[in-house]
């Protein structure tokens, strides 16, 4: 394709979603993306029930086939253990979830390049690494890059507002059995330097991610000594911890300072994250991404839709990100997850109801029947 309408720079849930609205609304659309698929990532395993709205509103419901449906939430603090009930996510692998959405997207005309990177330009313009003399010149870029994309780095404006007390992350997968985690059930503990999470996926491997003060994982003596400690007892395989390819990120809370340009919309992680909880962030990924998508088609007839951008994102993550932030927070005092897990144990009904409004589906969007919970 050397005439997109459209063209999306990432192929995550922001930049598939992005592509496939766009594409349905009769835009000619060009994912660019600097992997190959189906590729290796430890975050975003879980979707919580408003991602998963977000799909079955696009007609991607069918790309979640095989994941695991998300009926309790273990949190831990040292000794201290309770289990909270809690329905509508689902687990499935980002090799899955990415290629199957990339598929999808396909199956709508989107054309997918992939082990390409691509710069964005002042004017609105699109080089490819694998052909920077003829640049792209669509009707909107759309940048779903996540954090540690390059593409907007040439045009003033877009640089990150990184909180200066952010954590990291850093994850792995592990083998079946490596980790006391039941099908079904999220296991969060938390440290007084931060929190890992661990979930069983689709094929019985166990996704673990966490969130940490980089000194506290220099400290601790690297990512896997960093989570046999957090995880303590429920280490069944040490030395699957220890044999694992973990991998980092930069500073997890951070925003943009400017989300949209002429022929510009930044979506997804690209356009700003606080530190995840349970898939809320895969929620407002997908929601968004489906959303510029849209707009970005519109802006082939009406260039100045840009403008709109700031606040239909800011309107669409607004709440969820201060919840989110909130949670974030909770889980950085043990002191409180400790009184978390007495409430859970005294009044169990109490505190499940607001475990269920963590990523709930729009009140406009309800579950189709047959969907899985």
């Amino acid at each position: 394709m050397t005439d997109p309408e459209v063209v999306v720079i990432g192929s995550g849930p922001a930049g598939a979603c992005a592509a496939i609205t766009a594409a349905q609304a009769g835009a000619r659309v060009m994912i660019v993306e600097r992997a190959a698929l189906p590729r290796p990532k430890v975050c975003g395993c879980c979707l919580s029930d408003a991602g998963v709205a977000g799909l079955e509103a696009i007609g991607a419901r069918d790309v979640l086939h095989e994941a695991v449906p998300i009926d309790a939430v273990r949190l831990a603090t040292g000794t201290r253990e309770a289990s909270l009930p809690r329905t509508g996510g689902v687990a499935l692998s980002r090799e899955a979830l990415d290629a199957r959405l990339a598929a999808h997207a396909r199956s709508y005309g989107v054309f997918v390049l992939e082990r390409t990177s691509a710069r964005v330009h002042a004017d609105g313009t699109v080089t490819l690494a694998s052909d920077p003399a003829a640049p792209l010149r669509p009707a909107c870029t759309v940048v779903a890059d996540g954090l540690g994309g390059a593409s907007l780095v040439d045009i003033p404006g877009f640089q990150w507002r990184i909180e200066p007390r952010s954590r990291m992350g850093f994850g792995a997968m592990l083998p079946a059995g490596a980790v006391d985690c039941v099908r079904g059930e999220i296991r969060m503990h938390v440290a007084h330097a931060g929190y890992v999470g661990a979930v069983r996926l689709e094929d019985g491997s166990i996704d673990v991610a966490a969130a940490v003060r980089p000194e506290a994982l220099r400290a601790a003596g690297g990512p896997a000594a960093c989570a046999r400690a957090w995880l303590g007892h429920a280490v069944l395989d040490p030395g699957a911890l220890d044999a694992a390819r973990w991998r980092g990120t930069p500073a997890l809370t951070r925003r943009r300072a400017c989300l949209a340009a002429p022929r510009i919309l930044v979506t997804g992680d690209a356009a700003g994250y606080v530190e995840p909880f349970t898939g809320e962030g895969m929620g407002w990924a997908i929601a968004t991404g489906a959303a510029a998508g849209r707009l970005a088609a519109a802006m082939r007839s009406a260039p100045d839709a840009w403008r709109a951008w700031p606040s239909q994102h800011r309107a669409l993550v607004r709440v969820q990100r201060l919840r989110c932030r909130a949670i974030a927070l909770t889980l950085r005092s043990p002191l409180l997850v400790t009184g978390a897990i007495a409430c859970a144990r005294a009044a169990p009904r109490a505190l499940g109801a607001a475990a269920h409004a963590v990523g709930r589906r729009p009140s406009h969007a309800p579950r189709p029947a047959g969907a899985a919970a």
